[in-house]
């Protein structure tokens, strides 16, 4: 695939802090000792100066910051213009600029400035010695399976924050919410049962959290409805390409298809790629890429109204290559994304807030390999390489897999359930989150693929397959081996072999099970399946239909590999997005179909 990088400019604005540091008590020092332990700093500051540190503390932009147990840090005082720096106070004391503190439990410092001219004041009366900082205590989250943990007071939001620190005696309740398709199953650790925890914060704690699947039924909703499931001939014919928020009717399929973009004479604009959502979690924004030109906002990732389709504004995102950014699977506001210091960011859409959940220790670039897919559906796995090696990090938790060498440019794929992971290449290898070889499925794993789950909880993987025992335009198998492959949309099922240019997308996080194909094939789309969209219910019993043409010529047309259509399903399921160049041209732009299930 190719490689696109894109270049960020951040701007760091100076501010002034206090940093308090808590005594440590005799749970700090075994806390100390635990491999991954962070501690928090908080800045606070009183007169005109900053305080600094590394690239961490910036106070006024940045005044808190965790670091690892035992770690030593300097901070420097700067006096604004017509101040200076009048001393410490917490765990720092005396006037010089710069003080050494060593992260052994929650730290507090302070720093005063006055102005200029009280320097040369009488000297006022020696101040009363600072009061003891106060003692905290570290409340740690442990989750597993899909859901958040919040606490009152504020400080836990698990999901993305799983660790907070309390001053001694500060009663604490934790609230447990299951995700769509998952149940709370009980507190462990310093909590029990399934009501909400209650803990008076007298020494650290840690809890558990434990979220289980539900097995659902098959969604009610039949997608298909109103569209076409017969296997017939419906040849493409000639149809004039909407102007910009226009839409035409298929006349071979009666479907809608809006054009939501305008790439100019020779630009493209399009959605990523078929396996990364490109609608976040309530479909109110979307994510296209423009390859820049004319293109309004030039080059890289650009915001749109998930529903009216109209341009917001660019994104100031740089992941290592343009699919590589994923949309938090319950959080609308969020998006995850390794930057190009190797930090897993999560950004805040609405106000572009970056906050840093793990620096990677890599010589290298992190990456998620040549041929990405997503994260779990509870946004909380995701599959990474580096130095080449490959890994999985859990964000709940901090935790990150044992590194395993492994030769190519490929990285782990993290399932939908958060229980597996899958490697592809010459074999469509099932390995546990640890990456542990569990099996190889009986399917080519370099062909384009999508891994999705069943409404029944199942983690599938869904490819196109052109040889061996299972062949079709789509192939389902169950990752964890229980049964054999399915041929979905194939010579089985009483569709024709498979055409060339096919991408598979199963991300339909809402509506689990269906999948969307986008067919290139050849460029006449005389015959069944070429140059067509194609809808199916990968669950049991389910049915496969035909959607339209997209009318793209893919590799076969003047822009190459950017005119494939990388459909990508909504995450409800009921719209398909994807680029076209409309018969060969020299421009790439973004359409949606909104299927009769559709509802605003």
């Amino acid at each position: 695939m190719t490689q696109h990088r894109l270049v960020r400019l951040s701007l760091a604005a100076g501010f002034f802090v206090s940093l308090a540091l808590a005594l440590p008590g005799a749970h700090a020092a075994s806390d100390a000792t635990t491999k991954g332990t962070r501690y928090r700093l908080t800045v606070t500051n009183s007169g005109g100066g900053k305080v600094t540190s590394g690239n961490k503390i910036d106070c006024g932009t940045d005044c808190k910051a965790r670091y690892l147990a035992g770690r030593t840090l300097t901070l420097s005082a700067t006096a604004a213009q017509d101040h200076v720096f009048a001393g410490w106070g917490g765990a720092c004391y005396g006037t010089a600029t710069t003080c050494n503190v060593t992260m052994n439990s929650d730290a507090m410092v302070s720093a005063t400035f006055v102005p200029a001219k009280s320097a040369t004041s009488p000297a006022p009366a020696p101040a009363p010695a600072p009061a003891p900082a106060p003692v905290t205590y570290l409340l740690q989250v442990n989750r597993t399976g899909s859901g958040a943990v919040s606490s009152s007071p504020a400080g836990i939001s698990c999901g993305s924050d799983c660790s907070e620190s309390y001053a001694s005696g500060t009663s604490v309740t934790l609230s447990a919410t299951p995700a769509d398709g998952y149940q709370f199953s009980g507190w462990s650790g310093a909590c029990s049962g399934t009501s909400t925890c209650a803990l008076s914060m007298t020494a650290a704690r840690t809890v558990g959290a434990t979220f289980t699947q539900t097995v659902a039924a098959a969604p009610s909703t039949d997608l298909c409805a109103g569209l076409v499931t017969d296997k017939a001939n419906r040849p493409k014919g000639a149809l004039a390409k909407p102007a910009v928020g226009q839409a035409v009717v298929d006349p071979q399929f009666g479907t809608t298809i809006r054009r939501i973009s305008d790439a100019g004479s020779t630009n493209v604009v399009k959605p990523a790629y078929s396996t990364v959502p490109a609608w976040n979690a309530d479909e109110s924004y979307l994510v296209l890429y423009h390859t820049g030109g004319s293109v309004k906002g030039g080059a890289g990732h650009h915001l749109y109204d998930g529903k009216t389709y109209q341009y917001i504004r660019a994104l100031d995102i740089d992941p290592p290559d343009l699919e590589q950014f994923y949309w938090h699977a319950t959080d609308p506001d969020s998006l995850l994304y390794v930057d190009g210091n190797d930090r897993l960011i999560r950004y805040k859409v609405s106000s572009g807030t970056k906050t840093a959940l793990k620096t990677f220790s890599c010589s290298g670039s992190v990456t998620g390999g040549v041929d990405p897919m997503y994260t779990s559906w509870d946004s909380d796995l995701i599959g990474l390489r580096c130095d080449g090696q490959i890994f999985t990090y859990r964000i709940s938790t901090g935790a990150e897999s044992r590194r395993v060498s492994e030769a190519g440019d490929l990285a782990p794929i993290a399932s939908p359930t958060g229980k597996l992971a899958f490697l592809g290449g010459g074999a469509a290898a099932v390995r546990d989150t640890d990456l542990n070889f569990l099996r190889n499925l009986p399917v080519n794993g370099e062909e384009h693929a999508s891994l999705g789950r069943l409404a029944g909880g199942a983690d599938t993987h869904n490819t196109v397959s052109f040889d061996g025992s299972y062949v079709g335009s789509l192939v389902t198998s169950d990752m964890t081996g229980a049964s054999a492959p399915r041929v979905i949309v194939g010579p089985a099922t009483g569709y024709p072999y498979p055409p060339g240019g096919t991408h598979v997308s199963a991300v339909a996080l809402k509506n689990p099970g269906w999948v969307a194909l986008s067919i290139v094939g050849n460029t006449s789309g005389s015959t069944v399946l070429n140059q067509e969209l194609v809808l199916a219910n990968t669950n049991p019993g389910g049915k496969a239909c035909r959607v339209g043409h997209h009318r793209s010529f893919g590799k076969s047309g003047p822009r190459g590999y950017w005119a494939e259509p990388h459909v990508v399903i909504s995450p409800r399921g009921t719209r398909l997005l994807f680029g076209s160049d409309w018969g060969g041209g020299s421009s790439v732009d973004a359409y949606v179909v909104e299927l009769p299930a559709y509802r605003p």
